[in-house]
This record gives C-alpha cells, structure tokens and sequence, in this order.
C-alpha cells in the first residue's frame, strides 16, 4: 500500500489497479482537480482503472466537475463509500450528471463491501452494478 498527497485529497494505492481517494473536508471541486485525480490514476495505476472513493468528508463539486469527473479513458468501476443520506444523495447527483463514459458504479455504507465489489469487477466482463447513467439503489438506511 502506498500513499499519496494531492492537492486536495489523500490517494492510496491499494493495488496496481486500484486505488481509494479520500477527499479532504470543504473542497470544492473543480476542474482543475478532476485533471489532478486524472492525472495521478494515469500515472500511478495500471488499466483497466478500479477506485474506491471513500466520502468520510463533506465536500462538493462544481458544475463542470460533475459533468467531467470520470470521464478518463480505462475506468472499469467505481465504488463510493458513503456514510449519511446527504452524501448518497450527492453523490447519486453528481453520477447523473451527463459525460461520455462507460463504466460501472455501485454506492456503499462500508469500505470491505467495497473492496470485495471491486475485487468482483476486476475479473469480471459483466456490468455487476449501475451504468454511470443510471440512478443506484439506497444502502443507507
């Protein structure tokens, strides 16, 4: 496991084609940053890509943002970890936001249920989740 400092977040490269980001509390994110978190997965990763976004902290995206982050190229699946209504619900916006981008999602209440999906996505060719496009059932309760 390795670890990272960027800008505005903590990457940890859990493996060498996944990696967890923890985004630090009150960033706006802009698009600036999404091509910073481009950039790292690019250069630290192998593709297919697998993320783990772990949403520990309150923060939020710009408009441009949410229509551009995840739009890098060789993103297989992204698990977001959540822990309030609120934050499910963001995250849930952000992720219906239009983008040219294929790739599966799922949203969780926990961080080994994540890992054990993503581990899951990486041998599979199946779409074991929800399209970016499409809207994720409710974990938290």
């Amino acid at each position: 496991m390795e670890r990272y400092r960027l800008s505005f977040c903590n990457a940890i490269k859990l493996d060498e084609d996944l990696a967890e980001f923890i985004v630090d509390e009150g960033v706006e994110l802009n698009l600036a940053l999404v091509d910073e978190y481009h950039a790292w997965i690019v250069a630290h990763l192998q593709r297919p890509y697998l993320l783990l976004v772990h949403k520990v902290n309150a923060y939020h995206y710009d408009f441009a943002s949410q229509t551009a982050m995840g739009t890098l190229l060789g993103i297989k699946a992204a698990a977001f970890v959540v822990y309030t209504h609120i934050s499910q619900l963001t995250t849930q916006v952000m992720l219906s936001m239009p983008r040219d981008a294929d790739w599966v999602y799922r949203i969780f209440n926990n961080r080994d249920d994540a890992l054990m999906w993503l581990g899951m996505q990486r041998e599979s060719n199946d779409h074991d989740g929800k399209t970016l496009k499409s809207t994720s059932k409710s974990l938290i309760r």
